[in-house]
C-alpha cells in the first residue's frame, strides 16, 4: 500500500481492526482490492452478489432482502 496512511482508509469501519472481530460485507464489497480482483477474475458484482444469496440461503439466512448486496435481489 506504499505510504498511505489509515487515515485513506476513513470509509472502512474500524471495529474489525480489533483482535477477532471481522469487516461489514458492506466494507468488503466497498474494497476497490475486491473490485480489482473481480475485474481480473471476470466477476461481476452481480455475480458475486448472487453467489452471496445462494450461501446464505444454504445457510437458512434466506435471502439478501434488506442486506448489503441488493444487487441480486
Amino acid at each position: 500500500m506504499g505510504n498511505r496512511s489509515k487515515a485513506d482508509f476513513s470509509h472502512v469501519s474500524r471495529a474489525w481492526l480489533e483482535p477477532g472481530q471481522e469487516p461489514a460485507l458492506l466494507d468488503l464489497l466497498a474494497d476497490p482490492v475486491l473490485h480489482l480482483v473481480m475485474r481480473r477474475d471476470g466477476l461481476s458484482m452481480a455475480e458475486l452478489c448472487n453467489h452471496i444469496a445462494v450461501a446464505r440461503s444454504r445457510l437458512g439466512f434466506g435471502g439478501f432482502g434488506e442486506g448489503p448486496c441488493r444487487c441480486a435481489a
